[in-house]
């Protein structure tokens, strides 16, 4: 039974288009992923950093045809878990959802928490010495993370957007002005591969469409959204256009400012965004620049909390993995208040014990790598499902059937692509942890669909993921 104050229906008209369009923006995190994966993905193939968000934006753009185009006729709090269900049933739906509830996990916990704590311990003198000085910084980000989640949709969102306006306009300006100071030294050396091998490509991949993907996250806000079959797929649009303009022209810059010669060392720097912002924006914008990322580490956590929720209370009203009893619903906030302090303590436990044993920035990539690679899953199973849910549901002859089939194809491949890169060839410890880490959860989730769908009865099984008050959901 709900407990007094609670109900199980999300509250409905919370967010109108442009809290719809930050929560994907948020998620997406332009400042914290300059801060973080240029970084990592520098080390991969150097000063050919912006080429890969190139590509990426194009496989994003393909892969949110699928968001585009059941977003306009699907609400569900599940999200791509409802997706895949529409076109391949309950148990791939289970599959699904358990997936995606790790990639979420992950992300919070790897992105959101432990990146913060890496960045930030390394300029806190009296914490930077002490080998544990950064588990104080992590908790500054989880606590503001759930408060806010708890407080409920609106005002969660209205943070994200406020900060997601500063962040995205800050790092336009920024680096147009590195790029006009830079002058002769500009190049069209960084939009090219010159040098590196098609594994490293793809591993480098990996990191940029992590930098695009939550994009469709605002997807699982649809129950709550005014008018969410015209909002949502709106949302997406503007939100990808942003941060594409925000991670295109701030690689090229920040790749031109520090020396194409030179990504090496760039790689290898603590903080070598905040190095160049301050070499040409002086110590004013390298302030402010480390201001704004530290809050997109928890802007991005607010968004990817977000999602998680309700992800998790849509899990829980279904009766996958969690039980019934955590789909509840606080009546003054609307929050899911149960399942946020569940997936919130699974969130703390993970962060703490990956930064305790390869410390907080090398545990953030290892366990982002981990849920980028199961994200990558859900994803190409979703575009599989779209032409299959058309042809089923629509009735669709094959000449509207085929935007549905060749759209995605292109995200279908960049996918691959990207999990090739996990895999081929195993990166080294601890990176390669990531490899074996999706194989277990793609076995596991097998196992969990395969039990569910056993001992379910077929008329509760027929009802997961079905979008709430149709005629479907309520037989």
């Amino acid at each position: 039974m709900a407990v007094e104050g609670s109900n199980t229906q999300l509250k409905k008209n919370a967010g109108g288009l442009w809290l719809g369009v930050f929560q994907s923006l948020s998620f997406v995190a332009p400042a914290a992923t300059a801060a973080s994966f240029y970084v990592v993905e520098a080390g991969i193939l150097g000063a050919s950093l912006p080429i890969t968000y190139v590509i990426a934006v194009i496989g994003v753009l393909s892969a949110m045809y699928m968001n585009y185009s059941f977003s306009k006729r699907i609400s569900h709090a599940g999200g791509y878990y409802s997706y895949v269900r529409a076109g391949f049933g309950s148990r791939t739906g289970i599959f699904a959802s358990w997936l995606y509830l790790f990639n979420l996990l992950g992300a919070v916990s790897g992105f959101s928490i432990l990146f913060f704590a890496g960045v930030l311990w390394p300029i806190i003198p009296g914490l930077a010495s002490n080998p544990l000085g950064w588990i104080p910084l992590m908790f500054i980000p989880f606590l503001i993370i759930t408060i806010l989640l708890l407080s409920g949709l609106r005002p969660s969102l209205y943070y994200t957007m406020i900060g997601g306006v500063l962040e995205i306009i800050f790092l336009v300006v920024i680096s147009i002005i590195i790029i006009a100071k830079v002058g002769p030294s500009n190049s069209v050396l960084p939009f090219t591969f010159t040098g590196h091998s098609f594994s490293q490509v793809g591993l480098a991949t990996v990191y940029a469409i992590l930098g695009y993907v939550g994009v469709g996250s605002v997807v699982t806000l649809s129950e709550e959204m005014k008018q969410p079959k015209k909002t949502v797929p709106k949302a997406i649009l503007i939100a990808i256009g942003m941060s594409a303009l925000a991670y295109i022209i701030s690689t090229y810059a920040f790749t031109v400012g520090w020396g194409i010669n030179n990504m090496a060392n760039f790689a290898s720097t603590s903080n070598p965004g905040f190095v160049v912002v301050a070499k040409y924006g002086g110590p004013i914008a390298a302030t402010i620049f480390i201001i704004l990322t530290l809050n997109s580490f928890i802007s991005n956590g607010i968004a990817e909390g977000n999602a998680l929720s309700r992800t998790g209370f849509a899990m829980a009203r279904d009766s996958i993995v969690f039980p019934k009893g955590l789909s509840h619903v606080a009546k003054r906030t609307g929050a899911p208040y149960k399942v946020i302090i569940v997936e919130m303590i699974i969130v703390a436990i993970i962060a703490l014990v990956g930064g305790l044993i390869w410390g907080p920035f090398l545990a953030a990539a290892v366990i982002t790598t981990m849920n980028g690679a199961s994200l990558y899953v859900v994803h190409i199973i979703a575009n599989f499902s779209l032409p299959v849910w058309g042809k089923r549901t629509l009735k669709a002859k094959v000449k509207e059937l085929l935007p549905f089939a060749i759209f995605p194809l292109v995200a279908t491949f960049v996918y691959a692509f990207a999990i090739y890169g996990v895999f081929i060839p195993i990166p080294s410890y601890p990176l390669n942890i990531a490899s074996y880490w999706l194989v277990a959860i793609v076995l596991s989730g097998i196992v969990v669909a395969v039990v569910i769908g056993k001992f379910r009865k077929k008329e509760e099984l027929d009802k997961i993921g079905i979008e709430v008050g149709t005629s479907e959901q309520r037989q």
